[in-house]
């Protein structure tokens, strides 16, 4: 059973998905849905969310969209800038998020934003590397730029203040170490 958005005090799993951008050959019934509703999304930012529950984390966003049983919402504009900057820079780049972020029906707020592939098992992952041979930065950007195929390089080095050259260098010493690692593993 679906249940209203924001309810409970834990963060909730929150699909923000761009209703012009469902294929109609891929979602030809949600497509079809979303077009009925258009009304009543023109008065809002033309993005709708659905709250839904953690084992829809395996889920991409239009599949999330197209559960009937999840009521999807009108996403407010003031849900929508209370959005961190780059979880809105994913949302216009890519026309659909995953997050998990607490949601004030009352104020139309997101707080504890995170986007769900950061909630995934990369710490893991990062302590592995760095109990390794690699740096903090070089283990955070080879597994944001390389193994996440979160970001580009010049685009995680303006969120991260940092050059290009910078990351670029880290993820190249780190692609080193792996190798060198590799290498004396076999």
């Amino acid at each position: 059973m679906a249940v209203k958005p924001g309810s409970g005090g834990d963060r909730d799993f929150v699909t923000i998905f761009k209703t012009g951008s469902v294929d109609r050959d891929d979602y030809p019934e949600l497509a079809d849905h979303l077009l009925e509703g258009r009304t009543q999304l023109a008065a809002e930012t033309g993005y709708l969310m659905k709250f839904g529950d953690i084992s829809h984390r395996g889920l991409t966003p239009f599949d999330v969209a197209s559960l009937h049983d999840v009521p999807a919402y009108p996403l407010p504009h003031a849900a929508l800038e209370s959005l961190p900057a780059h979880v809105r820079a994913d949302l216009e780049r890519d026309g659909a998020v995953q997050l998990f972020a607490a949601y004030d029906r009352d104020a139309h707020e997101f707080e504890d934003v995170a986007l769900a592939w950061e909630e995934q098992d990369f710490l893991e992952r990062l302590a592995e590397l760095i109990a390794g041979d690699c740096s903090v930065h070089e283990a955070i950007d080879w597994v944001v730029v390389e193994e996440a195929e979160r970001y580009a390089i010049g685009q995680w080095a303006r969120i991260r203040d940092v050059t290009e050259d910078a990351v670029r260098s880290n993820i190249n010493s780190a692609r080193e170490k792996l190798l060198a690692e590799e290498d004396r593993e076999h």
